[in-house]
This record gives C-alpha cells, structure tokens and sequence, in this order.
C-alpha cells in the first residue's frame, strides 16, 4: 500500500489550506510555486476561475500519477487510486459536501482517494474524514468494481461485492456501531442471499440462517432442516 501521509493532510476538507500554503500554492487561486515546492504533487486550476480542481500525485516516485483527488477548491470531491502500479485504477473514494455547504450542479463526481484520502480498516472504524459517502474497489485489480463500500458519518455501514466476477452481486454485509453484525451470501447464484452469518455485538458468531426458497425469510439452520 502506497504511503499517503502527505496527500492525505493535502485531501481533507478544511485541511487543504496549510498543507498548500506550505508548498507556495493557493487553494483558490493559482500562484507559481517555488523551487522549493513538493515534485511528487501536482495541483491543476480552473482556468477561468483558479479554483482547485484536481491533485495528481506520484507517491511511490516511480513516475507515473498513481492518485488524483478531484477537488472543489479545498473540498474533495473525488479521489481515484492505482494500488498496485499497473497503471489502472483499482480504488474510488466518493465524498459529499461537508454538513451546511450546498454543491451546485455537475460538482458531485466521484472517488473509497489520493493514494487513500482516509486510512479505513475491516470493520467500520472511524475515518478521519466523515464527507466520504462510499468507495469502490476493483478487488481482482482489473479496473472492474467488485465491492462497494458504504459509509454514514465516516462509520462503514454496509457492503457489496460480486466475489465471483460474474457482474451480480453475491456478498453482503452489515455493520452495527463499527462492528460486523450480518454476513448474507448468494451459494447458488440466483442474486439473492440463501445464506446469513449473523453476529453478536463483541464479533463472534451467533447462529447461521438460512432460506432456501430465495423470499426473503430466513430461518436459523436447525429449524430448517439443513
């Protein structure tokens, strides 16, 4: 995973401001950096406005772009990650506008990042940035999106994913105050759960059920016979 401490402070809403200063760079309006300017990021302005609207970054100096984070001046709008440097990218974060501040039209654009906006783990931890509304993973890192990522106030709430590569999706999560709390699997490909792995508060496991007809109605596995 490519280190992005750096891009990471550049990419959070409100803290853009000093992370640019320091470079010699205004979030709003263009200004020529300074010899002394950071190589590896490189911001681009509206030229009718001098907005921020996008910062390209080489984080692992291999000379290629592997993150851009699409902004709105300090505001990230999107972010796009390359992972593994094959020059695909495999990781989108989406964010929203911070509470109170109104997008117009054509600014809510995509992308779960400028090498990663936030450091997230497995199992709902708090981000240090709660604007972001869902990422996109190309888990078999062939620029397919396989897994999908929810989050509510920086707390991972749900995901999806198509384990298979099939284009259907075939997991399904839950999570309850950061923590796991349902595991629904399609067995028989139909597009619909007929497994569920459910989970008691402190993460182990507390029944398994089951519905084999494909209605919605699961049963625990005892009582259906399996």
């Amino acid at each position: 995973m490519h280190s992005i401490k750096n891009l990471r402070r550049a990419l959070i809403a409100g803290a853009c401001l000093p992370w640019l200063a320091a470079a010699g760079l205004s979030a709003c309006r263009q200004a020529p950096p300074p010899a002394a300017a950071p190589a590896k990021i490189k911001p681009t302005y509206d030229s009718s406005t001098g907005t921020l609207k996008e910062l390209a970054a080489d984080s692992d100096g291999d000379g290629a772009v592997d993150t851009r984070g699409y902004m709105d001046g300090t505001r990230v709008v999107r972010v796009e990650v390359d992972e593994n440097g094959d020059r695909v990218v495999d990781r989108w974060e989406f964010h929203r506008a911070p509470a109170g501040q109104v997008v117009q039209a054509g600014q809510a654009g995509q992308v779960r990042q400028v090498p990663r906006a936030v450091e997230l783990r497995r199992g709902g931890v708090e981000s240090p940035d709660k604007t972001i509304e869902r990422i996109e993973r190309a888990t078999r890192r062939d620029g397919v999106v396989s897994r999908w990522e929810y989050f509510e106030n920086g707390f991972l709430v749900r995901v999806e994913e198509d384990k298979n590569g099939d284009g259907k999706i075939d997991k399904w999560e839950t999570y309850s105050d950061g923590s796991l709390a349902t595991m629904a699997i399609d067995t028989v490909h139909r597009g619909k759960p007929d497994r569920r792995l459910v989970y008691r508060p402190d993460g182990t496991l507390d029944r398994i059920e089951v519905d084999p007809t494909g209605t919605g109605l699961f049963q625990p596995l005892s009582k259906a016979g399996q």
